[in-house]
């Protein structure tokens, strides 16, 4: 398996008392692999991130676990995704953008659950998540650092994007301006330096 990088650390002692109160409360007994992970490295993060086969591109963001941290917390992603997927699985880790990385119940496996598509508590929506790997270990081997934008991404980016100007930004930006003796700038003025 590729390296993995704990995020929060907590004694071993709590993480299985922890788990089992999770395991309890849900009347769900965490996959083996996925309870290993947890007491191996708690909330973490693989050093290679991207996953990228079959059409499928994303970014992992963690791994969940026990934490205080309601986005990186087994217990609150799980209540709040419970009844938005298939009832054969739950989620794992957090995605780019909102989306998840999801387990089989009864198996290794695991899914990813794009919220645009995948969600069933939008009225309608039964599609099944996209299978992405036979174990925790096959999907963290499978990833790769993510690629950085090529010159082209870059310069489309820069021409596309623009600096927000607010009267508190523009407030700030001049008292810099004073500290190094410059004369203030108008809000247009502002506009016009910071977005051509």
């Amino acid at each position: 398996m590729t390296k993995l990088l704990t995020l929060v650390e907590l004694d071993k002692e709590v993480l299985i008392g922890k788990i089992k109160d999770f395991e309890l409360r849900y009347d769900l007994e965490l996959p083996i692999s996925f309870k290993q992970l947890i007491l191996d490295y708690n909330v973490c993060k693989p050093v290679k991130t991207f996953y990228k086969k079959n059409n499928l591109e994303f970014n992992l963001n963690y791994f969940f676990g026990i934490s205080e941290d309601k986005y990186q917390s087994l217990s609150e992603n799980y209540e709040t995704y419970v009844n938005r997927m298939p009832d054969e699985i739950f989620p794992v880790g957090s995605i780019d953008g909102g989306d998840l990385l999801c387990m089989n119940k009864k198996s290794d496996e695991l899914y990813y659950w794009f919220h645009e598509t995948d969600d069933w508590g939008l009225e309608g929506v039964d599609k099944w998540p996209k299978k992405v790997a036979e174990s925790i270990e096959e999907y963290t081997n499978q990833l790769i650092l993510p690629e950085l934008p090529s010159q082209q991404e870059i310069e489309i980016a820069k021409k596309n994007s623009r600096v927000k100007i607010t009267p508190i930004s523009v407030k700030i930006k001049n008292e810099q301006r004073e500290k190094q003796g410059l004369p203030p700038l108008s809000f247009e003025e502002w506009q016009e330096l910071l977005n051509g």
